[in-house]
């Protein structure tokens, strides 16, 4: 115990004394860590903005299904082999989703664009009919209101959500949800309640509405008819593949002379997630030259300083200083000093990343689910700076060992 307490008692006086050293030397500790702190600052905002980055792909990714997410297609040969939606393709769809325990699906239809207009603006929107599990099956959020419900169906207004290409075109932004706008389909108008907005948007011109089918089969379908519909799935991703294949095979077999086929499309079956790790692998490539410069630049400048300490460090000797304990104070000093600016780097780290006006700003469309500030990045961060300081430490430490206390005398 005796023995612990002694390191112990050392560590930390040798901790002490690096302090008192680097008060001492202020100017030329600030003028060499100024560096430091930009590079720890660099790279955990490097790496914890991957993270964000990649928050946004994914959700990108898996707007357009999450994994595993499988389509089922049901053509009528009889009707030019485009797929269709009837009470007959939505039942057998429905028995066979029940008997394979599929919990959410949704079907999914495409109309012809319509133009909406509200106050005297107006904007051209892509109509798509689905069910109420078509969110979370694609990582849609209503920011503003609410998403679709079963009940909506029985709305004596039809119920649409709308995003934020179509709030921003017809001026939305403050207006209080629900809010009324016409939706010109076929020569005809028809007036819809806005009951949700979502934070998605499209990266082109036209914005997006979403309905339910059965407001769409009563207000729209008698002027524009529903096209190229699809049902959806959202299952495990194991044997996801597998699933697809016999789910066609027992559909096929509820339908009999239509042609059934059903496939996984999610961003995990094409291999998009391999995106993801090239990311990664870049952003830590990057990481790894910041560090170099700023480590690069912090021995420079302690070997610099160090052969002007000479005589400060031969007249420890005189003292009767050992070669252990001045090699390990002069190391200390530098460890102590990139600790401070490697706390200094991950606060401002933590308060540019944590900033969602910033991201937002950066990341074109923003960011759904804002993550907190990544935890690894910030102890990477703070263990990258204890490291460079031993590392960039060792050789004025080595040099300062090496004094004498005659080479004192002679400075």
């Amino acid at each position: 115990m005796n023995g612990l307490g002694g390191l112990a008692t050392g560590f930390v006086a040798a901790l002490l004394e690096a302090w008192q050293e680097l008060r001492i030397h202020k100017l030329r500790v600030l003028l060499s860590l100024i560096g430091v702190t930009i590079a720890v600052t660099s790279l955990t905002t490097a790496v914890a903005g991957a993270g964000m980055a990649e928050q946004l792909m994914k959700e990108q990714l898996e707007r357009q299904g999450r994994p595993a997410m499988i389509y089922a297609y049901a053509n009528d040969p009889t009707n030019m082999g485009m797929p269709t939606a009837t009470n007959e393709t939505s039942a057998a769809f429905k028995k066979t989703a029940e008997r394979f325990k599929v919990e959410h699906t949704s079907i999914v239809g495409r109309s012809p664009g319509v133009q909406a207009t509200h106050q005297g603006l107006s904007v051209d929107a892509d109509v798509q009919v689905v069910d109420p599990d078509y969110a979370p099956m694609h990582r849609i959020f209503a920011q503003r209101g609410r998403w679709l419900e079963e009940a909506d169906a029985n709305n004596l207004s039809p119920a649409v959500v709308v995003d934020k290409t179509v709030v921003r075109s017809l001026g939305l932004q403050n207006a209080k949800l629900p809010a009324t706008v016409e939706v010109g389909t076929g020569g005809e108008k028809v007036s819809v309640t806005v009951i949700g907005a979502t934070s998605t948007q499209d990266y082109g011109t036209m914005g997006q509405m979403w309905m339910l089918p059965e407001t769409y089969e009563h207000w729209f379908a008698a002027a524009v008819p529903l096209g190229d519909v699809s049902y959806a799935m959202w299952v495990p991703t194991e044997n996801a593949d597998e699933l697809a294949s016999n789910f066609a095979l027992q559909m096929r077999a509820e339908l009999p002379g239509y042609q059934v086929n059903a496939q996984r499309v999610d961003y995990q079956a094409w291999g998009a997630d391999e995106s993801l790790d090239q990311m990664a692998m870049v952003v830590a490539a990057i990481a790894g030259v910041i560090l170099l410069l700023g480590s690069l630049s912090l021995l420079n400048v302690a070997m610099v300083t160090m052969k002007q300490r000479i005589r400060e460090v031969g007249i420890r000797r005189s003292f009767g200083a050992t070669t252990g304990r001045v090699f390990f104070s002069v190391m200390m000093e530098s460890v102590v000093a990139t600790a401070v600016a490697g706390g200094v780097g991950v606060l401002l780290s933590v308060a540019l990343v944590s900033n969602p006006t910033l991201i937002n700003m950066v990341l074109y469309g923003g960011i759904d689910e804002m993550p907190g500030f990544p935890v690894g990045a910030a102890l990477l961060g703070m263990g990258v700076s204890v490291a460079v300081g031993a590392l960039t430490g060792v050789l004025p430490a080595l040099v300062a060992a090496r004094v004498r206390i005659v080479d004192a005398i002679r400075v």
